[in-house]
């Protein structure tokens, strides 16, 4: 015979079990724990949590004791284990296309068109074998969100110090580090890095956010700390890509972190960018 009782019958606190049973815990009974995050960087108690199916970051957070005084939040690197696979998809079908744009030019008579393609597989390469971080843009500070941020096991989310300063790139007279001004613009940290280069398509300029959101930069858009300011290179009718937003693109994948898109640009970037130079 089979004695069975159900713990939500109110029997489990008056009657006392003895001998062997099966416990069977239905799915409802398991939701107290979900996974872990780890929390790094300028959080007051950082470290390792864990946390149920119902959690938030924001409960988490809460429950690190929140940022320290010190703490720069735009500048949080959110990264999730599963993202990563969507990025190297991404990069994968970018980099083909990118191979693709170039078939059928290699008899093409166009000025530079050989450095023009190396330059080109040399983006695709990179796109295939760079190393994906599975990050997400996030505003950890948004009390605004209209639903809830839940999270996954293996989540990590970590808070920089403030930085100090303002990096400008691509298609300037020469790359800077400024240090940060509050009221500078776009044209004063462009004056830093001594001006544009003949090549710079200035309305094509943005500003890829410390916490990796990107947005299109004016003379009035308001430079944050840490930022990063990209002016592409303009790629004419003589470029074997004129007319096309794939370098655009190319280098917003690549651009997953300030060190990536520093080596992204040394390695492979001013090489396409500025071997257009003698074409303008």
């Amino acid at each position: 015979t089979h004695d069975t009782v159900y713990f939500n019958s109110g029997l489990y606190d008056v009657k006392q079990l003895d001998g062997m049973y099966d416990l069977e815990i239905p799915v409802a009974f398991n939701d107290a724990l979900s996974g872990q995050i780890r929390l790094s960087g300028e959080f007051l108690s950082p470290g390792v949590y864990s946390f149920s199916r119902a959690d938030t970051l924001e409960d988490i957070i809460e429950r690190a004791g929140g940022i320290s005084e010190v703490a720069y939040p735009l500048g949080a690197v959110f990264q999730r284990e599963s993202i990563k696979k969507q990025e190297s998809d991404s990069n994968n079908i970018l980099a083909t296309q990118l191979e693709e744009s170039i078939l059928g030019l290699a008899q093409s008579d166009i000025v530079g068109v050989g450095d023009q393609i190396s330059a080109v597989l040399g983006f695709a390469d990179q796109l295939r074998n760079q190393r994906t971080l599975g990050r997400l843009s996030l505003n950890i500070m948004d009390e605004g969100r209209t639903s809830p941020f839940y999270l996954q096991d293996g989540d990590v989310l970590t808070v920089p110090k403030r930085p100090s300063n303002v990096t400008i790139v691509g298609a300037v007279k020469r790359t800077t580090i400024a240090s940060y001004v509050n009221g500078h613009r776009f044209k004063d940290y462009i004056k830093t890095s001594g001006g544009f280069s003949k090549i710079a398509d200035v309305k094509q300029s943005y500003l890829l956010l410390p916490n990796g959101e990107s947005r299109r930069l004016n003379k009035s858009t308001i430079i944050p700390v840490g930022s990063v300011i990209i002016v592409p290179p303009k790629l004419g009718k003589l470029s074997i890509l004129g007319g096309t937003d794939i370098i655009s693109k190319v280098l917003n994948n690549i651009s997953n972190s300030k060190k990536e898109l520093w080596n992204g640009y040394q390695q492979i970037g001013l090489n396409m960018i500025f071997g257009f130079n003698r074409l303008f």
